[in-house]
């Protein structure tokens, strides 16, 4: 399970929705935190500039790692966004995952943007190729549920299925 605050869910999604509005392509960053919920999002450059595919710029993304370390955050998820398709791991996003998973053991989020006004947001664990999804968890600042019980969540749009 990945736990965000609300407002961080929300500030993620609006990074994501002004990169797809201004240059049309993917954003990405990383989503930290501390005791096992997400505090903080960070927008880092998609070195690809493309609306299919996502890197991030190296140097941004070690500039970023040592801010992290220096306020004793942890790194518990990179985002990036889908434009065009549902929020699920493409091959290549699998691919990468595989790749650094002896690096890092945290959550992929995607936030799918096909339908405009509509983002859809789904985390998942990948590892060895093997694709698992997680739930999220929106926390409000003081750690309780924003909208009260578990069926007002499922009712939120941001968590709902890609049918």
């Amino acid at each position: 399970m990945l736990k965000i605050k609300s407002s961080i869910l929300q500030k993620m999604i609006q990074y994501c929705e002004k990169e797809k509005q201004e240059a049309g392509n993917e954003a990405c960053g990383y989503l930290v935190g501390r005791d096992g919920v997400v505090t903080e999002a960070y927008l880092v450059e998609n070195a690809h500039r493309s609306p299919t595919s996502y890197h991030m710029q190296p140097v941004a993304q070690l500039v970023l790692q040592k801010t992290l370390r220096e306020l004793k955050l942890e790194e518990m998820a990179i985002y990036h966004s889908h434009v065009a398709t549902q929020a699920y791991p493409s091959r290549r996003d699998i691919d990468n995952a595989t790749a650094v998973q002896d690096l890092f053991d945290g959550h992929y989020v995607l936030v799918s943007l096909q339908e405009p006004g509509r983002p859809i947001v789904k985390a998942f664990k990948i590892r060895d190729g093997n694709v698992q999804e997680e739930e999220i968890q929106e926390v409000s600042p003081e750690g309780r549920h924003p909208r009260g019980s578990e069926d007002q969540r499922r009712e939120d749009s941001r968590f709902r299925g890609n049918d």
